[in-house]
């Protein structure tokens, strides 16, 4: 069964080819935080081949990191509960990054946004770009928020809950 992201992460990913930017790679899977409980995560790989990147300026590329922690390890130094976009530049051609910036956008922000945020990060600015959620943002939220009740053994209490992500500017 794929993850509760897949389904976002492969419509971003369409909008990116559709804008001229296609990933040299894009994947959705759940992974480990330092403390053992697992996290929703999506890389999309630009590069300067498949993706057309400028090789000067990014000679390995970009990650685009999509992430869904469960904030059960806040204390710890993982983050909060909640969904975050970052990006880094790409440090060898076998995916290591760089240092990760958190971009400005909507944890469920919808794929023009993403594409624009991702247009002005490599030096495309088209101009301001209406902030809005992904259309499917309240179905990906609750099934996020089911899979980390699931993750931690703990109920969902949404009185503490902004879906809105960290990555709201």
């Amino acid at each position: 069964m794929p993850p509760p992201h897949d389904s976002y992460i492969t419509v971003v990913t369409a909008a990116l080819d559709a804008a001229g930017l296609p990933p040299a790679d894009a994947f959705t899977d759940d992974s480990d935080t330092s403390g053992g409980h697992q996290y929703l995560r999506a890389v999309i790989t630009l590069d300067t081949g498949i993706s057309g990147l400028d090789v000067k300026r990014w000679r390995h590329g970009l990650a685009f990191i999509w992430e869904w922690h469960t904030g059960a390890e806040a204390e710890l130094g993982e983050p909060e509960r909640g969904p975050s976009w970052e990006w880094a530049p790409l440090v060898d051609s076998h995916g290591q990054t760089g240092s990760r910036e958190l971009l400005a956008l909507d944890g469920y922000a919808s794929p023009a946004h993403v594409v624009g945020c991702v247009r002005s990060i490599i030096g495309q600015h088209m101009g301001a770009l209406p902030r809005e959620r992904w259309e499917h943002a309240t179905a990906l939220d609750a099934a996020c928020e089911a899979w980390g009740a699931h993750e931690t053994g703990q109920p969902f209490a949404a009185e503490d809950h902004d879906c809105g992500g960290r990555g709201d500017a």
